[in-house]
């Protein structure tokens, strides 16, 4: 079994942040160095047409041709407002344990903000955030941002950094971060506090994936 890793998401902002993330899960939480190759980094498995219903179609049909994947694991992510998608994808994966269903309470952005250090690092307003701004409110919690692109897109305007505001989702913003702040630093117990439930038990069980497929493979990776 190879050490690749595949993911599926509802769009191409999580298919920026999600490889780095999975990275330091594996360092920090699992105790392995993944990716080892360049090959092993995470394969994205497209889906033709944005959104939660193409995911569940996607996922059901990996599930039919898993004899033809070696994948040491499969990751699967979708936001909160997709309780119905979410019930089938587990039904569709409840008898591989190569499947790992994270759900981001509203949005992938949520876990971004929960990176507090690197979110201000990077926008530059590590010292100069201000007060009036949604992500200064003092019981900020990135979990319960109802809308976290707002809160996104509100940090680049209050920013001098920018040429730009993120809007509705800028993926060469997601990229920069993904490279510059989470591939080597990432947060991961800041972003589990800010989200306790959506990322806080994708990391649990990631790190139990990760665990598993080394243990299918009868190596450390």
């Amino acid at each position: 079994m190879s050490t690749r890793v595949g993911i599926i998401a509802e769009g191409p902002i999580d298919y920026a942040l999600l490889p780095p993330l999975l990275s330091r899960i594996s360092h920090e939480k699992a105790g392995f160095q993944w990716p080892l190759e360049p090959e092993d980094m995470a394969e994205i498995l497209y889906i033709r047409k944005r959104g939660h219903g193409r995911v569940v179609e996607t996922v059901r049909k990996l599930v039919r041709a898993l004899a033809h994947y070696d994948h040491a694991l499969f990751v699967i992510v979708l936001d909160r407002r997709t309780r119905a998608a979410q019930n089938q994808v587990r039904r569709l994966i409840s008898r591989d344990d190569r499947f790992v269903l994270g759900v981001a309470s509203e949005e992938i952005e949520a876990w971004w903000l929960g990176d507090r250090e690197n979110t201000l690092a990077w926008s530059e307003l590590t010292h100069s955030l201000p007060p009036d701004c949604r992500y200064a409110e003092p019981h900020y919690k990135a979990e319960r941002d109802k809308t976290p692109k707002k809160t996104m897109d509100e940090l680049t305007r209050v920013s001098d950094r920018f040429e730009h505001t993120y809007g509705e989702g800028n993926l060469d913003m997601a990229r920069e971060f993904a490279e510059d702040h989470w591939r080597d630093h990432a947060r991961l117990d800041d972003i589990a506090a800010q989200c306790p439930k959506g990322f806080g038990r994708f990391q649990r069980e990631v790190t139990s994936g990760f665990r598993r497929a080394k243990a299918r493979a009868g190596r450390l990776f």
